[in-house]
């Protein structure tokens, strides 16, 4: 394969393979199986002076809801801290939960991206097809 046909493949693959993704705060969920099913980041737990505290977790090992609470094994985010963090243990009750930190596809940043990388595509085709590319 020769050098610009690798390119193009790359070039090719690369929006199937990335993706722009963003963190988002969303309800906690009223039932188990829904529970379940959410990809869980960190949580966002109620204060009792009225303040809430965000809790995000930069790995999430281990995910597990009982009836009353949830139970998250991973790594802490500490933005202050530019070493690795051990693996911690948190449990959440949900009465205290205002919700829960998802991480989520952003589509306008990934089509952006998509659009961008089939331009460059589109470019390089047209330019080897009309034999200005010199290669």
């Amino acid at each position: 394969m020769t050098r610009s046909g690798r390119l193009a493949v790359l070039l090719a693959a690369l929006p199937l393979l990335a993706g722009c993704f963003s963190m988002a705060t969303v309800p906690v969920p009223a039932t188990q199986p829904e529970r379940e099913d959410t990809a869980v980041r960190g949580v966002v737990v109620r204060q009792a002076g009225g303040g809430e505290e965000v809790v995000q977790f930069s790995e999430v090992l281990e995910t597990s809801w009982s009836p009353t609470a949830l139970s998250i094994i991973g790594m802490l985010e500490q933005p202050d801290n530019g070493g690795p963090s051990d693996a911690v243990t948190r449990l959440f009750p949900i009465s205290t939960m205002a919700g829960l930190r998802v991480r989520q596809l952003d589509a306008g940043k990934t089509s952006a991206l998509i659009g961008g990388a089939f331009v460059v595509v589109a470019a390089l085709v047209a330019s080897v097809v009309s034999g200005t590319a010199g290669y």
